[in-house]
């Protein structure tokens, strides 16, 4: 594990955060392993901790990518931890979940080594992030995809924001384009691995479940990951009885930039953390 820690501030003004970078959390054997960044504000209490799940198709993943935007979350008070997860042609699903479940029960394992409450977790991923936030958001309380380590610990979440999450992967996936890396992370076409492929969306899992306020984000220009996906998965939550809010941003589309620099879609994941982390 590399200890190194590095303490911040983009101006004299604002708070430091200290920065713990490439957090060892899961290995496999071949001497795969996994990590994660974590930002932690100065603090004297243990404070609420927000899991980012990057996007990047199932086929990249670089969990320090979107650090720079996701210090403000510290500065305000929460701990951030930015995770990796096995891609798809190095695994097949439930492997990337499991992996996101991992690094949840390991941050509750190390909760008082950090400073962090382990009683206020939030989880927000963007794309197959989002997929990925939502399908462990509804699958907290159950044993579902718990694999490896530190398995007395609980994966549930209290709150859950899903940016732009492929939701339903039959329905918008079966292209040309995306053939390849359905077929890479199922083992096969969605038409030769229907059951896997279903169990790949949060909505099957719903069924009298005990399920965390979400907050779902689409731009409505988003020609990668259809509006309706996220339709289909705010309208499951609300007929579940599930708490689920569903923002449309108007002339938006699908890459993490767009959304991440916009101040008023920060704005809105900020106070969504705040009621449910830290009321």
């Amino acid at each position: 594990m590399n200890t190194q820690e590095t303490w911040s501030a983009v101006r004299a003004d604002r708070p430091f955060v200290r920065l713990v970078p490439d957090v060892q959390f899961a290995q496999f054997a071949g001497g795969k392993s996994l990590s994660l960044n974590l930002l932690l504000p100065a603090a004297d209490h243990p404070v609420p901790l927000i899991v980012w799940i990057v996007g990047g198709a199932w086929v990249s993943c670089n969990s320090a990518r979107n650090l720079p935007q996701l210090v403000r979350f510290a500065e305000q008070g929460y701990a951030v931890a930015a995770i990796e997860y096995r891609l798809a042609h190095e695994a097949r699903f439930p492997a990337q979940i499991e992996d996101a479940k991992s690094a949840v029960r390991f941050l509750r394992a190390n909760a008082d080594k950090y400073g962090i409450d382990a009683a206020r977790f939030g989880v927000w991923g963007h794309s197959a992030g989002g997929q990925l936030a939502a399908l462990l958001g509804v699958t907290g309380g159950s044993p579902e995809f718990e694999t490896a380590d530190h398995l007395q610990q609980s994966t549930r979440v209290q709150a859950v924001v899903d940016f732009s999450g492929p939701i339903d992967i039959e329905l918008d996936f079966q292209s040309e384009f995306h053939m390849p890396v359905m077929a890479m992370m199922l083992g096969g076409t969605i038409r030769m691995k229907p059951e896997l492929a279903r169990s790949t969306s949060p909505v099957p899992y719903l069924d009298g479940r005990e399920v965390p306020p979400f907050l779902i984000m689409h731009g409505d220009a988003d020609t990668t990951v259809p509006l309706r996906q996220s339709q289909m998965l705010h309208d499951a939550l609300t007929a579940s009885g599930a708490a689920s809010e569903f923002c449309i941003l108007e002339g938006t589309g699908h890459s993490t930039a767009e959304m991440l620099t916009r101040s008023d879609v920060l704005d809105k994941v900020g106070s969504f953390f705040d009621k449910h982390l830290k009321s």
